[in-house]
């Protein structure tokens, strides 16, 4: 990055930190990188905050939570997947604090997740989202 080798939307860009809002381009060497197939994330977005992070685009948002409120937000780079976690015929458990944050969503935690922050969901967490999701009937 810092050669000068990575860009966002065309402006190169040299801290590793750079935020990279949804739907950006994101390239090395003028290549486009995303968010490997089978990745996900577990945000903690402050309320009134758009998602945002310092990871490759390629990731969607997956039980989105209102614009006002904040708490765990997942980001999953498998389209279908998020889509399925999204259906409202077959919800998801989710719990609150006395804030109305969401502090868990689709059984994984925040933690100790400060607001901004965010955590790679491991190979483990994205299996048991897989095989946990409850799916129409056929």
């Amino acid at each position: 990055m810092r050669q000068g080798r990575v860009a966002v939307d065309g402006a190169p860009v040299d801290d590793p930190a750079t935020r990279v809002a949804p739907g950006a381009s994101v390239t090395l060497d003028g290549e486009e990188l995303y968010a490997a197939a089978g990745s996900g994330v577990l945000l903690h977005r402050p309320a009134g905050e758009p998602i945002e992070l310092a990871h490759p685009p390629g990731l969607v948002p997956a039980l989105p939570l209102p614009g006002e409120q904040g708490g765990a937000e997942l980001l999953l780079a498998d389209q279908r997947l998020a889509e399925r976690l999204a259906d409202p015929r077959f919800p998801q458990p989710q719990a609150l604090d006395g804030a109305g944050r969401r502090t868990r969503v689709a059984g994984l935690d925040l933690g100790d997740l400060e607001p901004g922050a965010w955590r790679p969901l491991s190979p483990a967490e994205l299996r048991a989202l897989r095989l946990g999701v409850r799916l129409p009937p056929r």
